[in-house]
């Protein structure tokens, strides 16, 4: 007998049963025939109740559902408020399991008896989660450590609830066109590769030091990890010795965190960014449990289970979308959102008007009075009435930008955000304009005036005329002529434009670096005047 490909296997079919008779118990009937779950047709919306119901249905559903929650819990830009704060209640807490039903997986993943590497080990875990919990142990040389051990048999259940939540996403697609628009099939995409990360304890092990080589010059440690103990299963690391940031945050509540708190804040802050700017890859879920300040004063991170990768297109595509905003270009912000959201039935020109008045909110303010939360959330609502939706690995760079927003804010009321900024941002200038950065964006930038050129012919003539003569007649608005002025209200569309055709021009005649050090030079200050007159209100 044939099946359909949205039929369960054999072996989900209990589980299925399971989840419907889970969902009658918590009132859910309604959601489960929007799923699709139960036959009938429903010709009226249903009444899901508070989202706490929901919530009390993923707690018992088990692991996958409560990480899934907390995924769903980042997604502002898909959910209302008050799905967010209800969702932000899950928290991945278990019963630790025994050490005798770990004993098992322990002597399997290090292919000795216990007492041949660890001279102690803990019976009482350091903390307990659904897919691993943390050990203390002594090596045999004496050394402290600490003993990370996925917990037996999660691996088949993760993998099974998996393949029945994509099932049951592709049935509710079919049934709901508000399940459509959180685009399931991306959503678990993304979820599933995390998590699989997750599940990999060696993955996690090499993330750390990936990282950790990166945050070093900045006087910021990571654990280092014994190899010969580290598998899917395990991990052993170095155990830092230190006090937890959270203490900090208590302390501070207190009033007596004093300046220390303050410069916890700012070197948290700059690892936090620098990680995302320069390195790409960063620690995903940065929260005051997994910081700590060591004996010698310097900070640690811990638990790089979750991690955040962006790729560099991904990266230029960020860069772009703030310097749309630092120049108040809500067409480009306008493209950089229906890119990333993939929607084309959009009124554009209401998106933009709403964009423009969103900026102009903003007009004006100091920078280190703005909340990221707010900004966020005011740009969350708005793509939710235009229903748009961010890709899973932007919403997690927003996830972790608030977060550290939130770290800072508690320790330091007053932190100026716009201070630590300004030399990151410095730095990211330097190394777009110098020479290794403009080789690698010169020939892209021909290619991209080369389409220009196609879709304007007239724009090629005039590269032709300033190519043969060597120099550019500008005519600025109101007579206006170079240099920049020093501090734009926003970049001028003239000066812009006048950079892309002088770049244009040399790049015809195959001067790459130069073409893009001219273009660098006209459209880089302007940006950073913005930037800097934006700092001195």
């Amino acid at each position: 007998m044939s099946t359909t490909d949205d039929e369960p296997q054999i072996g989900e079919r209990t589980r299925l049963a399971e989840l419907i008779q889970i969902m009658g118990r918590h009132g859910l009937n309604g959601l489960a025939s929007r799923l699709g779950l139960l036959p009938g047709r429903l010709e009226q919306p249903v009444d899901l109740g508070p989202p706490e119901r929901v919530v009390a249905l993923l707690r018992d559903l088990g692991p996958v559902a409560v990480k899934l929650g907390q995924v769903l819990a980042t997604r502002e830009d898909l959910l209302g408020p008050e799905w967010v704060r209800a969702l932000s209640t899950l928290q991945d807490r278990v019963t630790p399991l025994p050490f005798e039903a770990l004993e098992p997986t322990i002597l399997t993943a290090l292919g000795s008896p216990i007492a041949d590497v660890f001279a102690r080990f803990d019976r009482e875990p350091i903390a307990a989660a659904s897919i691993a919990q943390v050990h203390g142990a002594t090596l045999r040389d004496g050394t402290e450590v600490v003993v990370k051990v996925r917990r037996p048999g999660i691996a088949e259940r993760v993998d099974a609830d998996l393949r029945l939540i994509r099932r049951i996403a592709r049935l509710a697609a079919r049934h709901s066109p508000e399940i459509r628009r959180l685009k399931p099939d991306e959503l678990l995409r993304f979820f599933a590769e995390s998590l699989s990360q997750e599940m990999d304890l060696s993955a996690e092990a090499a993330a750390c030091e990936s990282i950790g080589a990166f945050l070093q010059p900045l006087g910021v440690r990571t654990p280092g990890f014994y190899w010969d103990q580290v598998g899917r299963r395990i991990n052993v690391q170095e155990r830092l010795d230190g006090v937890p940031v959270r203490a900090i945050l208590d302390r501070a509540g207190e009033g007596g965190a004093g300046q220390g708190a303050a410069d916890v804040a700012g070197r948290y802050a700059d690892a936090v960014l620098r990680m995302i700017i320069f390195n790409g890859r960063f620690h995903a879920d940065p929260h005051p449990g997994n910081v700590f300040v060591l004996a010698d004063g310097s900070l640690a991170f811990i638990d790089f289970g979750a991690v955040g990768v962006l790729s560099p297109a991904r990266r230029n595509e960020v860069v772009t979308l703030v310097l749309a905003i630092a120049g108040e270009d809500t067409r480009s912000l306008t493209d950089i959102l229906l890119q990333w959201s993939g929607e084309t039935d959009v009124d554009r020109q209401a998106l933009t008007r709403d964009l423009d008045a969103l900026i102009g909110q903003f007009r004006g303010a100091v920078l280190q009075q703005i909340e990221l939360a707010d900004i966020f959330g005011r740009v969350f609502a708005l793509l939710r009435t235009y229903r748009l939706a961010l890709p899973p690995d932007l919403a997690l760079l927003l996830r972790t930008l608030l977060i550290a927003e939130g770290f800072v804010r508690r320790l330091d009321p007053g932190f100026d955000i716009a201070a630590r900024a300004a030399p990151i941002a410095r730095e990211l200038l330097r190394e777009r304009i110098g020479p290794a950065g403009l080789k690698r964006g010169g020939r892209r930038l021909a290619t991209s005036l080369g389409r220009l050129a196609t879709a304007s012919p007239e724009l090629v003539a005039f590269a032709e005329r300033v190519a043969r003569s060597g120099a550019l007649p500008i005519e600025l608005q109101g007579g206006a002529v170079f240099p920049i002025p020093a501090s734009p209200r926003r970049a001028d569309p003239n000066i812009l434009s006048a950079g892309l055709l002088v770049a244009g021009a040399i790049l015809q005649r195959d001067h790459d670096v130069v073409g893009a050090m001219l273009m660098a030079s006209a459209v880089l200050p302007a940006g950073w005047a913005w930037f800097s007159s934006r700092q001195r209100r």
